[in-house]
């Protein structure tokens, strides 16, 4: 059966949707300070169902995390943000094999357990990234360092095998993958006013590619909220598994007036066509990914 591929591509597409009130005319745009401390809660379900010879598979997917982002630089059009994995806790389980993997960066790792040591090396690495005002994303760094530090985190294995392993996992989680996971639920409005009940559009292009579309529902002085309709494509290929699957995503948000940060955000999206599995004579696999993710500040300090 398809097992799931690219984990720290699924960790890192989370992150936050930001938006605040500028003026009376309503320009979108990021007002944060330096010193703005914000601690993020993550929860996010995902199943997978398949069919192969008319058996069924379901894998079920938990993920849980704590995130923290500190604004350290301030400028006419940038921001330099610090960004930081807390807490990390994922579970994995089939009804064909039972439990697949279950990891919790809170729990003491032992000396044989290969997955919480790599897991843990998510906890340990402090990223930056610089963000324009309208939600682009310029750069991200601190990749190569944390990218050392999992293939390190295997054990001995010679240095072929290493490097190998650095330009897999430099495939998903390089600073410009970074950016680009990040930027498609960051970069959401126009450098242009907009009325209530306006929206703004954008499409996007990585494995996950979107076209969105953002109404500004409301804003009052609780908070600003916005809807995202999407179509999306999800895209992964590797030597064993093709995925070309088409589907609809739906996100909810309300972000804070005075900072623009999302305060709470939920997200579901539903994806399905055939999986091609390449070892198997090129088998097409019915499958159906359904999502869904919460967000929500759980501190902020100024």
């Amino acid at each position: 059966m398809i097992q799931m591929k690219s984990v720290f591509t699924k960790i890192l597409f989370f992150f936050l949707v930001t938006i605040n009130l500028i003026d009376a005319q309503n320009k979108l745009a990021y007002t944060l300070k330096v010193g703005d401390h914000f601690k993020v809660k993550q929860v996010a379900n995902q199943d997978i169902f398949q069919n192969m010879y008319g058996q069924k598979h379901v894998m079920k997917n938990l993920l849980e995390g704590d995130f923290s982002f500190v604004v350290e630089d301030v400028d006419d059009s940038l921001y330099g943000l610090k960004f930081k994995f807390d807490r990390f806790k994922m579970s994995s389980s089939s009804n064909l094999r039972g439990e697949i993997m279950s990891v919790n960066t809170d729990d003491t790792v032992t000396d044989d357990d290969i997955e919480g040591e790599i897991f843990s090396e998510l906890v340990s690495v402090n990223l930056t990234m610089t963000l324009y005002k309208n939600g682009k994303i310029k750069s991200t760094e601190g990749s190569y360092e944390l990218i050392s530090k999992i293939v390190n985190a295997v054990g001995a294995i010679d240095e072929l095998t290493k490097e190998v392993m650095r330009e897999s996992i430099k495939g998903e989680f390089s600073n410009e993958n970074i950016a680009m996971s990040f930027e498609q639920i960051t970069y959401i409005y126009p450098n242009k006013t907009i009325a209530i009940g306006g929206t703004c559009k954008n499409n996007f292009e990585d494995k996950l590619s979107s076209k969105n579309t953002w109404p500004l529902n409301s804003i009052t002085k609780e908070g600003v909220n916005i809807t995202e309709e999407s179509s999306v494509i999800f895209k992964n290929t590797d030597v064993d598994v093709e995925m070309n699957l088409n589907g609809d995503m739906t996100s909810n948000l309300t972000t804070s007036p005075e900072t623009g940060f999302v305060k709470t955000m939920t997200t579901s999206s539903t994806v399905k066509d055939n999986s091609i599995v390449h070892n198997m004579d090129g088998l097409e696999v019915p499958t159906t990914i359904i999502s869904n993710v919460t967000y929500k500040i759980e501190k902020h300090v100024q």
